[in-house]
């Protein structure tokens, strides 16, 4: 009785279960490709030679961030932590699609101070994206049966996190510096440092979290698909 009614349960996972697996996909390939594109089409014009309509190509890469986090939707909506956690991540992958424009434009008009704050809220913005991702994939590392990727889940996402919570404090720090008239000598040797440390920071503080976000999205694909064929053994 048990095997019976475990196999029609099964059944009405498996729809949800390939939404998740073609989620995680989307997401693991969107990932690297949205951080090149958005490096490009702030440093060169790479893509209005390649394409006519090569100002989309950031929007259409921001909307691949959030069109994954939306086939997420469809697992366990009754579960109200993890929908409102995949409803925070989805929210901030809405605010880096509209903010998305502003890369093309910043770079055509880099004088135009408005598209440049815009251009660091998106920066800001697709940190909080990486950060709601990284407790949407613990979350749903949670309700898969595999133990050891529930274990590496929850411990990657608390570091990815605090290092991904260390960029908004570095910000407003060198926000907040040069409104003080007379600042100490330790805290101009802390920004000389942090300029000149600039391409290290961003491999510690950036790629790192993103490489292992990209981990933890593959091992939850493989996770669903060993769960899936190995079901009726």
């Amino acid at each position: 009785m048990k095997v019976e009614e475990s196999k029609p349960h099964t059944q009405d996972l498996l729809p949800s279960l390939a939404k998740i697996a073609r989620g995680t996909s989307i997401l693991f390939w969107g990932l690297p490709i949205t951080l090149i594109v958005a490096i490009m089409a702030t440093m060169s014009n790479w893509t209005d030679a390649a394409f006519p309509m090569g100002m989309l190509l950031p929007s259409v890469a921001f909307g691949m961030l959030w069109y994954g986090l939306r086939l997420f939707e469809f697992f366990q909506p009754q579960e109200r932590i993890w929908q409102n956690s995949l409803f925070q991540a989805k929210l901030w992958g809405l605010v880096n699609l509209g903010l998305s424009p502003f890369l093309h434009w910043h770079h055509r008009a880099p004088d135009e101070v408005y598209f440049g704050v815009a251009v660091w809220l998106l920066a800001l913005a697709f940190v909080f994206y990486l950060m709601a991702l990284n407790k949407v994939l613990a979350r749903l590392s949670a309700m898969l049966p595999d133990e050891t990727l529930r274990v590496e889940s929850q411990l990657f996402s608390k570091m990815n996190r605090s290092l991904l919570s260390m960029i908004p404090v570095g910000l407003g720090f060198m926000l907040i510096l040069p409104l003080i008239d007379d600042p100490p000598v330790f805290i101009l040797g802390i920004l000389e440092f942090i300029l000149n440390m600039r391409p290290w920071l961003f491999m510690a503080f950036v790629l790192v979290p993103l490489s292992m976000s990209m981990s933890l999205l593959w091992k939850i694909k493989e996770s669903i698909y060993s769960s899936v064929f190995n079901a009726g053994r």
